[in-house]
């Protein structure tokens, strides 16, 4: 059974005519009527009642256009979150800080404006060092790093974004 199916029973259903649901899906209505019938004859039930020049869905019929409805709408929403996943507008980020990052506020800023931006992508904040952020994101257990050294690795591109100012401090 494949979608196309349900949505050619559903134009039929709704519909209560092959003609005008062939009309509506753009399609010839001797096609539509074979491909009702193999659904039928998947099913194993009478799903309508040819009546005339219309059809009357069957109780089954009622109760299989809900569930194909349902299946339609389903598929729909995966559909649609597959796109926005596959934008970065939804799933989930691992992210990677040494946690003395944090003190001068720059990435919890930058957690912050980010989950405003991108309110249906779970951030996964994993406190590493540089070299364990760097080695998880050859392993792609992590998807961005707050690091304090560039190593020289041509499979990770990196940028600054702020420096932390280093005193020494000696005894007189």
């Amino acid at each position: 059974m494949e979608l196309r199916h349900l949505r050619y029973f559903i134009a039929v259903a709704e519909e209560e005519h092959f003609g005008r649901a062939a009309r509506r899906l753009r399609i010839a209505q001797p096609p539509l009527s074979r491909q009702i019938q193999q659904l039928e004859q998947e099913v194993g039930v009478p799903l309508l009642e040819r009546r005339g020049r219309g059809i009357v869905l069957t109780d089954a019929g009622r109760v299989f256009a809900d569930g194909a409805r349902q299946t339609l709408e389903t598929a729909a929403r995966a559909t649609a979150r597959a796109v926005a996943t596959s934008r970065g507008e939804e799933g989930r980020l691992s992210v990677g800080f040494v946690d003395t990052s944090a003190y001068n506020g720059v990435p919890p800023r930058i957690f912050r404006r980010f989950r405003t931006r991108f309110p249906r992508v779970a951030l996964d904040l994993l406190p590493l060092t540089s070299a364990q952020q760097w080695q998880a994101l050859r392993d792609d257990k992590i998807q961005v790093g707050f690091v304090y050294h560039l190593p020289d690795d041509p499979e990770v591109a990196s940028r600054p974004i702020f420096q932390d100012e280093v005193v020494l401090a000696l005894p007189r």
